[in-house]
């Protein structure tokens, strides 16, 4: 992608003035740079301007950065948000995917190189595809257009789903990532909700492969694990709508569930905002590396003997459908 990055306008938030002067010595050259040394000083710029992108810290007196973007997120949707962090606060990063849905953690101290690409990414998508924007409410409607693919070994999980939503969705449930990757073969799946891990196995390398080809799917992950690398995986490689906390309560899925079928509404009524919603580009090496281990697992939980032969053509038509590609005419 060739960015002119030079015309973004960015502002960054920070209560240290050495990390603000840092920041603005890296943008400037590229971007029209603002800084803020607080959380509401920044939202007093951002009701008075009109920014492409925030890059905010998260820990911060008075406002954490978390609370800030959530803010900003509904003072100025369009605006792409970027948060710096370290690997030691797991709720703030909840949170800031759940209430600020930002587009990109950078974990401190950040690589120039990559600090620079992100935000110049950041506002050529707040440029080209500002839209209509609009924060999603998510009590406003439980209606579901789409497919919902639940990915679970648990069998306590379709009653919570049912609790929910009750009956609001068309919902297929795959017990491992064999039946959940050959579902794509014979739906189109709207709305994904999956474990980290199900049947023992890591889920998140399907999650990525599924967006980095499909960013109007919308997903709501769910785990008891308490590792923060896993989860800033997922939001820049997976764009993770909504990540939840284990053991999950039906008020708060039910939450959760509704904000992804506004989402996703919102996405096909504007296709167009998928770009807000992109991942990390891999390389071609990454890409094939990623699906192969994707097919690797699949195939390795997928059973043997039975219904093995029909699951495994399936398994082929889904890896297909999850690149965007047409199964060939038999």
């Amino acid at each position: 992608m060739n960015i002119k990055a030079s015309q973004g306008r960015v502002l960054c938030v920070d209560d240290e003035p050495n990390i603000t002067r840092s920041l603005r010595w890296l943008l400037q050259k590229d971007f029209t740079v603002e800084v803020a040394g607080s959380g509401a000083e920044g939202l007093e710029k951002i009701r008075q301007g009109d920014f492409d992108v925030v890059v905010s810290d998260q820990r911060m007196p008075g406002m954490m950065g978390s609370e800030f973007l959530r803010e900003v997120r509904k003072v100025s949707p369009r605006t792409m948000r970027i948060l710096l962090t370290g690997y030691s606060d797991l709720q703030a990063i909840l949170r800031s995917v759940n209430e600020g849905e930002v587009f990109r953690f950078i974990n401190k101290p950040w690589i120039t190189a990559e600090l620079i690409k992100v935000v110049g990414e950041a506002a050529h998508i707040a440029r080209t595809q500002p839209g209509k924007v609009a924060p999603v409410e998510p009590e406003e409607d439980l209606t579901f257009g789409d497919s919902m693919l639940v990915v679970d070994d648990d069998p306590n999980v379709s009653a919570l789903i049912t609790e929910a939503i009750g009956n609001g969705a068309q919902v297929s449930y795959a017990r491992d990532v064999a039946e959940a990757v050959a579902a794509f073969d014979r739906e189109d799946i709207g709305i994904i909700v999956s474990n980290m891990r199900v049947a023992s196995v890591d889920a998140t390398r399907m999650l990525k492969l599924i967006k980095q080809q499909h960013p109007d799917i919308v997903a709501v992950v769910y785990t008891d694990s308490s590792d923060a690398v896993d989860v800033i995986g997922l939001i820049n490689q997976a764009q993770i709508f909504r990540f939840l906390p284990k053991p999950m309560k039906p008020t708060m899925l039910r939450l959760a569930l509704a904000a992804a079928a506004s989402k996703r509404r919102q996405l096909k009524s504007d296709p167009g905002q998928q770009q807000r919603h992109a991942v990390e580009a891999l390389s071609d090496e990454q890409r094939r590396s990623l699906v192969r281990d994707v097919e690797q697992v699949a195939r390795a939980s997928a059973p043997r003997g039975g219904q093995a032969g029909s699951l495994l053509q399936r398994l082929g038509g889904g890896l297909l459908r999850m690149l965007g590609r047409a199964r060939e005419p038999a």
